[in-house]
């Protein structure tokens, strides 16, 4: 026996929880519990099915119906009980279990969590106990638990506590431990017991009470989640180039109860959906206040359900078809093979109800449970023409075909298999597709066409210039010239050009269709080759004030400047000049000020030194003085040069304001 294990005795009883009769005012004159039969279900693109069960009932009658758990929600949410022939639906009764934190949260001792014995103790602090150990028995109330060192190892002991005093017991020298309160050893035993049923999967059961006289029809329809129905689709090309496209629904019963001769239907649309729990009991907290406060209780609020984000991949998948190299003299047929298979008739009927396109089954259905089903429910002749796409981003030419759905149908997104003939041409993705659109898809690399594509860009140039307000306007052009020679053949090849920001066409085949990134060209012939050439105009303006004389001579050297604008610029130039001169000479005079200061703070530490009287001293005083004489007249210079530069300036500046050109 480990040394920490307390031996309890225990006697668990597992039930199944009681339910209320849930017969409202009915009289019941019988009840039935199982499986309802299944008369129809519709799927949804959003993975949800409206389930429907049919059957009948005799006077007043209860119907015990099993739900698995995790579709208790959803049911009670979307559920739609029906009386056909004039009785009448009482009431719908389900069993109702709080969460396991609220039913052992009502509790003296809470064991959830498996406790090491002293915590758990530790929990039942003043609880009378009887102790057994090898020493005897112990009776007291808890009073605590303790750990403590001596000589190096680590010892826990119960204190007990009564009449006489404290008592120490050793934990590890326990045998049993039995709490006196019966009430208390008896909802320790139910506490396990709910801890234990929480792992426990059970059915839920609806009961939903019918009252009337005689035989009656009665229908039960809800919402419950299943996974997620599938379109594939097989695209046939025949010689022609023509297409025929076939859609099969993909359908998974994963449930416990099988479909027998059930009405199928499948939806082609995103209806919004959520979850929200109404089966477990909830409780809001209130506000507390004090009995001389009036405040009011305090705000409740559930969060924002929003609808779910669409889940459909549309990445498109590229597959290369395999060549096949047949011999005509190896194989001698009497009577030769079509050279497509012959069409697969659909079995559903579509119908367009609000914002959905429903496909039905036409005839009953059977899926066992837990297996799938495939149903053909879309069969178009003539659904698009087989061509050659280039794609610039892989630099290949694909064989594709435009699809177009010329229906009134909705077709939900799925792969699609394409055949030439009898033969695989590779694969691709439908996305989803409404009524009269279309979509270009790629299935294979293609065999017999040929894109070589080449590029060349000019320089960025001048093209215009503009003075206006001080500011100079320049507007640059950058070309580029794209060339496509296309060797092979094919009756129609959609070239796909990129789109780039800021690029605009100048020379093109005419823009058949066009996408935020890419043009496309319908070509029909390719004997020369196809050029696109496109401009990128750069806009930019630069102040005339803050140009130097060398970035003026940039500008009067482009060739295609008008005379008037190099006229202008030729002035700015002069004027610059002019103003750019005085201030040389006004750097110049401040720069023999600041030698003249140097040499003066020399000769004045020099003569910190010598007597007053001596020669030196005096020829230093008087070249200081010639110094004086000398700055005096560089600062009038200056003030003069200054004045001269504002005025200078100030007919530069007005000069370059007066133009517009």
């Amino acid at each position: 026996m480990n040394k920490y294990t307390i031996i309890f005795t225990l006697l668990l009883i597992l039930a199944f929880p009681v339910f209320s009769t849930g017969e409202g005012t009915v009289e019941v004159s019988n009840a039935r519990t199982g499986y309802l039969p299944v008369s129809r279900v519709v799927l949804y693109t959003a993975g949800l099915a409206q389930m429907v069960h049919e059957t009948t009932v005799t006077n007043n009658e209860i119907i015990m119906f099993p739900v698995d758990p995790k579709d208790i929600n959803d049911i009670l949410k979307s559920l739609i009980v029906e009386d056909l022939d004039g009785g009448t639906v009482d009431v719908v009764n389900f069993d109702s279990n709080d969460p396991l934190s609220v039913a052992l949260g009502d509790l003296r001792v809470n064991p959830s969590g498996s406790p090491v014995l002293t915590d758990f103790l530790k929990r039942t602090q003043g609880e009378s106990v009887i102790v057994t150990t090898e020493k005897g028995v112990f009776r007291g109330r808890i009073f605590s638990v303790e750990k403590f060192q001596k000589e190096n190892q680590i010892f826990t002991t119960l204190n007990l506590i009564d009449s006489n005093g404290i008592q120490a017991v050793d934990i590890t020298e326990l045998k049993t431990l039995q709490f006196e309160d019966p009430g208390l050893q008896k909802e320790m035993v139910d506490a396990l017991e709910l801890i234990a049923r929480s792992r426990v999967k059970t059915v839920r059961i609806l009961k939903i009470s019918f009252k009337g006289r005689g035989e009656r029809r009665i229908r039960i329809s809800y919402i419950r989640a299943v996974p997620l129905w599938k379109t594939s689709y097989r695209l046939v090309i025949n010689e022609n180039g023509i297409s025929r496209l076939e859609g099969w629904a993909l359908v998974q019963n994963t449930g416990s109860q099988g479909w027998d001769n059930v009405w199928l239907g499948f939806v082609a649309g995103q209806p919004n959906a959520f979850t929200m729990d109404l089966a477990t009991p909830r409780y809001i907290t209130r506000q507390r206040i004090d009995i001389t406060s009036a405040a009011p209780l305090g705000p409740t609020s559930y969060a924002k359900a929003y609808a779910p984000e669409p889940s459909v991949s549309r990445t498109q998948v590229y597959s290369e078809a395999p060549s096949m190299i047949m011999d005509d003299d190896m194989y001698d047929y009497e009577i030769k093979e079509p050279y497509t298979p012959a069409p697969v008739v659909s079995q559903a009927t579509g119908i367009r109800e609000g914002n959905f396109y429903r496909y039905d089954v036409k005839l009953p259905v059977s899926v066992d449970a837990r297996s799938s089903a495939m149903i053909p429910i879309i069969q178009q002749e003539d659904a698009g023409k087989s061509l050659g796409v280039y794609d610039p981003s892989y630099n290949k030419v694909f064989k594709g075909i435009r699809l177009i759905n010329n229906t009134d149908a909705h077709w939900a997104a799925g792969p699609v298999t394409v055949s030439e003939g009898y033969y695989y041409g590779g694969d691709a993705l439908i996305p989803e597709m409404i009524p009269e659109s279309e979509r270009l898809l790629t299935y294979a690399v293609h065999g017999t066409l040929e894109v070589q594509k080449t590029q060349s860009v000019q320089p960025q140039r001048i093209t215009s210039l503009k003075i206006t307000g001080g500011v100079l306007y320049r507007t640059d052009k950058i070309i580029r010239e794209t060339r496509y020679r296309i060797d092979g053949d094919e009756d129609e090849l959609i070239l796909i050009h990129p789109k780039e920001t800021g690029w605009k066409l100048t020379e093109n085949p005419e823009v058949s269709e066009e996408t935020p990134g890419e043009y496309r060209f319908f070509l029909f012939g390719w004997e020369e080759p196809v050029t696109v050439a496109e401009e990128y105009i750069i806009s930019n303006q630069f102040s005339l004030n803050g140009f130097r004389s060398s970035d003026l001579a940039v500008y009067m050297e482009w060739k295609e400047i008008s005379p008037q604008i190099k006229s202008a610029l030729e002035k700015i130039a002069e004027l610059k000049q002019n103003t750019d001169s005085i201030r040389v000479e006004i750097n110049s005079l401040t720069n023999r000020i600041s030698r003249i200061e140097r040499d003066q703070n020399r000769i004045r530490e020099n003569m910190k030194v010598l007597d007053k009287e001596s020669d030196l001293f005096k020829q230093y005083a008087s070249r200081l003085a010639v110094q004086e004489t000398e700055l005096q007249d560089i600062n009038k210079q200056i003030e003069s040069k200054q004045t001269e530069f504002q005025m200078a300036d100030k007919v530069l500046k007005d000069y370059i304001n007066s133009i517009d050109l």
